[in-house]
């Protein structure tokens, strides 16, 4: 007997409002009688249900999609719980897939390898600090520079020192100088162009800066010397909220929330204190994870052109991103117990390691070592109370890790229940559980896979910034670059048809999981090529040839590597 006949309306609804989606669309093309009542009498009552799509709490209608953070702009154009459940559903299934199906941008900002660099969603560009010194933003469409701050050995004020650190939140970025100060700069105000900033403040400091961290508009600072610093971001100009005094030793790794922020302190773990009063609330300390609550993961082998597509050079269209694939994300698996080690360790893998990056997600607590553990803590809050509650609600995972990648600390990021992080040439991506623990072996929630991290292993170098957002994944990518005339009075690159030069550099990879179009041709397992005609395909050839001569020459050091080789276009084909 049909439903429709015989139960109630209020009856139907109220078991659609438990209907997997799936099922929904499946009755959807049943009948006329059951189109009618989902897709034209009861649409939205039928798909705005929580277990239809995802709203953050608080939120009405939906404006929440204004701070989505999606590349390939999944959300425009959402105006119903319909369209919301599918793009929703779409992208889940997508990142829960073992092998997701892909694709891919690479951005080569000038000809300056990239230092560090934060997406803005909502203006819709990268602002990003070079290895070489100065400050750029650039269109996150089209690839063109809409503004930059250079670097100069004078005695110009505007001026970004080579490594320089970046933060940045909703149009206010923060990016350390020489002297321990901060300079903080805004853009949306007064008559600035579309990416331009205006610097607003200065912070000094009379000790060693040695990190900070900007969100929940609060500034967070650290020093070696035993004192941290809390600013209020919203007051105009920033204000000294509360100044700490802690144990000295921070190496500068550090997260916040409302209410609190972690410090990373090397071998002694992590610390914890209060923003408001400045009192260290704990300490978590991952060596008290006993061997019961340890796991492991084999590093994949490299296997160019059969389980992983890299691409050299950058894109020549960054938006929308290109070439779907199966093959750039390879399944990890999470074994059970500490990772066997068949040659003796240098260090305690259970004591004396070095804990760098730190990260609050939630309630969840992440940390990362020089050896390659992370650390994953549940509830960091109840953990706080002792060596078992730490124990209760904490494991560690062990990674084949060298140690190479950790000379920045290592590099954190967490979102929607998957960790991230990186272990020699990969970035690896978990999958935890609902309750941020560790999935069982037989069918993970989630699944979790890597990436590579560079073009070629002979250009591998460390990560220095990756982050997970609602469609993709981005990090810096190790690659050969094409040198660039210098960019015209209005931002963008100005082309002569002169000779085209390349070198290794560092780009911004986008690796998109958004939905893609079912008559999109899915690209087959090979090398990719980011060029499209006969002549440039010769052109990646040569590249990589050229690569396969260089051999050791270009895995010398960071700065060597990518700042200083260069070869003629024409001499390296």
């Amino acid at each position: 007997m049909d439903p429709l006949v015989v139960l109630p309306p209020e009856i139907v609804l109220r078991i659609l409002e438990f209907t997997a989606v799936p099922s929904v669309a499946h009755l959807n093309r049943t009948s006329s009688a059951w189109h009618d009542f989902i897709d034209k009498l009861h649409q939205e009552a039928v798909y705005s249900s929580s277990g239809k799509v995802w709203r953050p709490p608080g939120t009405k209608d939906f404006e929440f999609l204004a701070t989505a953070t999606s590349f390939a702009k999944i959300y425009e154009g959402v105006h119903t719980s319909k369209e919301l459940c599918k793009q929703q559903t779409l992208l889940a299934r997508n990142w829960n897939d073992q092998q997701p199906l892909t694709t891919e941008s690479v951005l080569q900002v000038g000809n300056d390898p990239v230092w560090r660099f934060r997406p803005d969603f909502k203006r819709r560009f990268f602002v990003s600090t070079s290895q070489s010194g100065g400050l750029n933003v650039t269109d996150m469409d089209s690839g063109n520079m809409l503004w930059r701050l250079p670097y100069t050995t004078s005695s110009d004020e505007h001026s970004v020192r080579p490594y320089a650190h970046l933060e940045y939140q909703d149009g206010m970025m923060c990016f350390d100088r020489e002297g321990d100060a901060i300079e903080v700069w805004r853009t949306d105000i007064e008559v600035l162009s579309r990416g331009e900033f205006k610097r607003i403040t200065i912070l000094p400091h009379d000790c060693q800066t040695r990190g900070f961290q900007l969100s929940h508009d609060t500034l967070c600072v650290v020093s070696t010397e035993g004192q941290a610093f809390v600013y209020d971001m919203q007051a105009s100009p920033p204000v000294l909220k509360k100044h700490i005094r802690m144990d000295e030793g921070a190496i500068g790794h550090l997260d916040q929330n409302e209410e609190i922020m972690v410090v990373s302190m090397g071998d002694r773990g992590y610390h914890v204190y209060d923003k408001g009063s400045g009192e260290l609330i704990g300490t978590l300390e991952p060596r008290h994870v006993t061997a019961a609550k340890r796991y492991h993961i084999r590093h994949p082998a490299r296997q160019m052109g059969a389980s992983d597509v890299s691409r050299h050079g950058p894109t020549p269209r960054i938006f929308p991103p290109e070439k779907p694939s199966r093959n750039r994300l390879v399944p990890l698996s999470i074994e059970n117990g500490p990772l066997p080690r068949t040659v003796e360790p240098q260090t305690d893998w259970q004591g004396d390691d070095e804990w760098g990056a730190g990260l609050l997600y939630g309630d969840m607590m992440v940390g990362f070592s020089r050896t390659g553990q992370v650390f994953i803590c549940s509830d960091w809050r109840k953990a706080l109370k002792d060596h078992a509650a730490l124990h209760t609600r904490s494991a560690v995972i062990e990674c084949e890790s060298d140690g190479a990648s950790f000379d920045l600390g290592g590099w954190l990021s967490a979102a929607d229940h998957r960790i991230m992080f990186e272990i020699r040439d990969r970035v690896y991506v978990v999958g935890l559980t609902d309750e941020n623990k560790i999935p069982t072996l037989a069918e993970p929630e989630r699944p979790s896979y890597s990436l590579l991290s560079s073009s070629a292993p002979q250009l591998a170098v460390p990560v220095s910034f990756m982050a997970l957002f609602d469609d993709c994944i981005m990090t810096t990518y190790t690659t050969l670059g094409w040198r660039q005339n210098p960019p015209g009075s209005d931002g963008t690159q100005q082309h002569n048809g002169g000779p085209s030069r390349i070198f290794p550099t560092k780009a911004i990879r986008i690796i998109s999981l958004a939905p893609v179009a079912n008559d999109v041709e899915v690209q087959s397992p090979v090398l990719e090529v980011s060029m499209a005609d006969d002549t440039e395909h010769r052109t990646q050839t040569g590249l990589l040839q050229l690569v396969s001569m260089l051999g050791d020459e270009l895995a010398d050091d960071d700065e060597d590597a990518l700042g200083v080789m260069e070869t003629d276009f024409h001499d390296a084909v």
